[in-house]
């Protein structure tokens, strides 16, 4: 066993350990894997993603599981370049952050057009917090010069709802837009599955 941290720098390492695992467990073709997959009820990658998180899964095999989905997630470069509504950006924060297990708050930034000027990840927390300031927000949206903003967190709990902190978080975000002439667009908390937006839910 080893940690995440340890061996697989590249791609085919982790492949290639990967297939040793499966091999372990007699699974030494695609035809042999399909069976596998069809036998445990996997249909796609977040099914496979559900599977390696649950105790079905052998140790090695989920994280290794894990590593391989977090690197081809990674490969998703797609963006949106307007923000046309709540929906959309709720969509596409929640796909962007699915599966991560810390909190991730980004603050997505806007031109006069709502266009999107940039994505900036302002804070990683720990599994279950995240902690930041509205300072670092409007820092970057100073730094890019855009007019309006808004601003998205994972909760790896799978549960939507703002907390306390989260609640005290967007009123202060609210208060210094008022002040930085900066428009606070909405608050999106997302899940694997689900996102909360701020200003549909009338909490903004």
């Amino acid at each position: 066993m080893y940690e995440k941290e340890e061996l697989l720098q590249t791609d085919v390492d982790l492949i290639k350990k990967l297939a040793e695992s499966l091999e372990k467990k007699d699974i030494l073709t695609f035809n042999s894997l399909f069976r596998k997959l069809d036998e445990v009820g996997i249909s796609s990658f977040k099914e496979l993603w559900q599977f390696a998180a649950s105790p079905s899964c052998n140790d090695e095999v989920a994280i290794l599981l894990q590593l391989l989905l977090e690197r081809v997630k990674s490969v998703n470069n797609k963006k949106i370049e307007s923000f046309y509504s709540s929906s959309q950006v709720g969509c596409y924060i929640a796909d962007k952050l699915c599966g991560r297990p810390q909190e991730e708050l980004y603050g997505i930034y806007l031109d006069s057009k709502n266009k999107i000027i940039a994505e900036k990840l302002i804070f990683q927390g720990t599994v279950n917090r995240a902690v930041a300031h509205p300072r670092d927000i409007f820092r970057w949206a100073v730094i890019y010069n855009s007019t309006a903003f808004f601003v998205a967190h994972n909760h790896p709990s799978g549960d939507e709802q703002p907390s306390q902190h989260d609640l005290r978080f967007t009123k202060k975000l609210v208060e210094a837009s008022k002040c930085m002439g900066i428009d606070f667009l909405d608050h999106f908390i997302v899940t694997d599955n689900t996102y909360l937006s701020f200003r549909e839910t009338e909490l903004l």
